[in-house]
Formats: structure tokens, C-alpha cells, sequence
């Protein structure tokens, strides 16, 4: 990697259509934490940072809330094979879909009392 193929937070916040901030909230999160420019402090996002905002970019764009990512991303990043990572994002998968399921079941029960009111 080179110096050259970093982005800054401008940068990498225009090509995800982002805010800047959205993209501090996230360092703050520990998230996605960039380098620091020793002479200025700005903070500087390498290829392998640019790929992890991409993906947590996507996960927040899926639903995926700050405290759940903040436990997924290290493992996707410490991922010795694609496998890994895969089966940490089915089995976030799979709780997404018994949470709809769920929250699907409800409403049914939901509108049969409210019928039976109705009456």
C-alpha cells in the first residue's frame, strides 16, 4: 500500500455519500479508526480502513445498529477465511429473521384482537 492510496475524511465521506461526521461518529465508536497525520492530526483512512468503511457503510444501510457492528467488525477483520465471515453475518442473519418473524407474529395477534373489539 502507498501513502498515495489514502483518503481523507472528506474523501472517503463523499465516496460512501456520507457525512464527515457520520464518519467521525463512527472512529469515535471504534468502528472504523483511522490513522492520524502525524504533522496535522487529520485523520487518514488506508485501503484496508476505506474497505472497512465500506462495509460498515453497507451493514448500517441494512439496519445493522452501532453496538452489534462494534462486535462484528473486529472479527471480520481478524477473519482467517471467508468462512468466518460469512458465518458471523448468518448467524446476524438468522437473528434478524426470527426478530421479524417475531415482530410479524405479533401483528398478526395484534389485528385479531382489534378485529374481535370491533365487533
Amino acid at each position: 500500500m502507498r501513502a498515495s492510496d489514502s483518503m481523507t475524511v472528506s474523501e472517503l465521506a463523499a465516496a460512501l455519500g456520507v457525512r464527515p461526521s457520520t464518519l467521525r461518529h463512527w472512529d469515535k465508536e471504534d468502528l472504523v479508526v483511522p490513522d492520524r497525520d502525524p504533522a496535522a492530526g487529520a485523520r487518514r483512512y488506508t485501503p484496508a480502513q476505506v474497505r472497512d468503511a465500506r462495509i460498515v457503510h453497507q451493514l448500517r444501510r441494512a439496519g445493522y445498529r452501532i453496538e452489534p457492528l462494534r462486535a462484528l467488525m473486529p472479527e471480520l477483520r481478524s477473519a482467517r477465511r471467508l468462512e468466518d465471515a460469512a458465518s458471523a453475518l448468518e448467524a446476524r442473519d438468522a437473528g434478524i429473521e426470527a426478530r421479524s418473524r417475531a415482530l410479524l407474529d405479533g401483528a398478526a395477534a395484534l389485528g385479531t384482537v382489534l378485529s374481535m373489539c370491533a365487533v
